[in-house]
């Protein structure tokens, strides 16, 4: 497991939604979100409003699927939360996620929007096998959406627990 230190109370792990598959002269970084992709993408936005799930800023990938994707969120939300899109974030590991998670300690809730191998390779390391396992047992689906909060005192119990517990999750 790892630590995020400094770090915010709630991180929101947002997988993009479903691509179109590319054409052949279509670079993979281009791909924009299929018709089930945006009918996704908004659907799961809505439900993040409905829950109060309202980050403090949205940390995305400048990927097309990606962008698309949380253009949904900004949308849904009222446009509260900032918005950055950043190029390290395509093709990303886990590392990189967590070092973006860790420079925006200042704020309250982080939403960070990736692809895959990366963003579930974040939630396993955030929470551990048993709750990615209890989690998204068959792995992390396109337009989904982990919400953690930080354990507080049970990880600085030094009990082994997990730094993060995942109170939400919430897919198409």
């Amino acid at each position: 497991m790892s630590t995020i230190s400094p770090h915010p109370e709630r991180i929101y792990l947002f997988r993009h939604a479903q691509a179109v598959w590319p054409e052949p002269t279509m670079r993979d970084f281009e791909r924009p979100l299929s018709k089930r992709g945006v009918d996704d993408a908004a659907e799961i936005a809505r439900r993040m409003k409905a829950a109060g799930y309202v980050p403090e800023v949205i940390l995305s990938s400048s990927a097309m699927r990606c962008r698309q994707t949380a253009d949904a969120a900004y949308r849904a939300l009222d446009r509260i939360p900032s918005c950055r899109f950043i190029d390290d974030f395509y093709q990303a590991a886990p590392v990189t996620y967590i070092e973006a998670i860790s420079d925006h300690a200042d704020r309250q809730s982080v939403l960070i929007c990736g692809h895959n191998p990366g963003i579930e390779e974040t939630l396993l390391m955030l929470v551990g096998y048993e709750a990615f396992n209890a989690t998204c047992p068959y792995g992390f689906p396109t337009a989904g959406i982990a919400v953690l909060d930080h354990a507080g005192a049970q990880q600085q119990a030094g009990d082994g627990a997990p730094e993060w517990k995942v109170t939400a999750f919430l897919a198409p």
